[in-house]
């Protein structure tokens, strides 16, 4: 639920791209995206020092999956949800990315 959230708050952010498939009825709560043109590890270090938000970024040991999505140089921000995380962090991560979409655009 966390992760659908999210993923309704954000999928029409103009510069904001998700990948994988977001329809599907059973999905784990993982979220992966990148903002424009912007180094996932750039992305990831803004989410954490300005807003507190632990990510990962990077190629995730999952090279084919970066050639798949043509993401090897820039790879993806990856946000992973579960019962530790809240309805008010899903929001807090959210108002974060529309900051950091806006500011890249």
């Amino acid at each position: 639920d966390l992760a659908k959230r999210f993923i309704e708050n954000i999928k029409d952010l103009p510069g904001i791209t998700l990948y994988g498939d977001l329809e599907a009825e059973i999905r784990t709560p993982v979220v992966s995206l990148n903002i424009g043109g912007v180094d996932s590890s750039e992305v990831a270090d803004e989410l954490f020092y300005r807003f507190g938000i632990a990510t990962r970024a990077g190629a995730h040991c999952a090279p084919e999956v970066h050639k798949t999505f043509e993401t090897v140089e820039q790879g993806m921000v990856r946000f992973s949800f579960s019962h530790f995380n809240t309805i008010e962090e899903v929001d807090q991560a959210v108002v974060a990315l529309k900051i950091l979409e806006e500011e890249n655009q």
